[in-house]
């Protein structure tokens, strides 16, 4: 669905305006920091692997070490997806901005627009 020509104008100056309100967080939004744990990784895949062979093993002796293996592969799988997602320094947190008391807030802004558009 195609914007139109208004509405294009209010998204750029929506981003203009969330740009210059927190340049830190918008950098942080517009281009995604996903680090890879290479210890992890590494020590999840190997791990996943001696867990796939005491499930194989453990077939033919006891049921034990199946379960085990199981278990083992299951926390390996944990370990290496958590491996590739975003650490915690990565995690975007939300930061409070002071406005002048004289001037609108954003959201008041947006909303004296939107009962613009519905009085049209």
């Amino acid at each position: 669905m195609a914007l139109t020509h208004e509405e294009r104008k209010l998204l750029e100056e929506l981003e203009a305006t969330f740009t210059a309100q927190d340049p830190k967080l918008a950098s942080k939004l517009t281009k995604p920091h996903r680090r890879i744990h290479p210890t992890k990784t590494i020590l999840g895949a190997l791990g996943f692997l001696v867990g796939m062979i005491a499930l194989v093993v453990g077939m033919s002796t006891t049921w034990l070490i199946s379960v085990a293996g199981f278990v083992l592969m299951l926390v390996c799988a944990i370990l290496v997806l958590s491996g590739w997602s975003p650490s915690a320094s990565d995690s975007v947190g939300v930061t409070s901005s002071s406005t002048s008391p004289s001037a609108p807030s954003f959201m008041d802004r947006m909303e004296k627009r939107w009962r613009d558009r519905l009085e049209e």
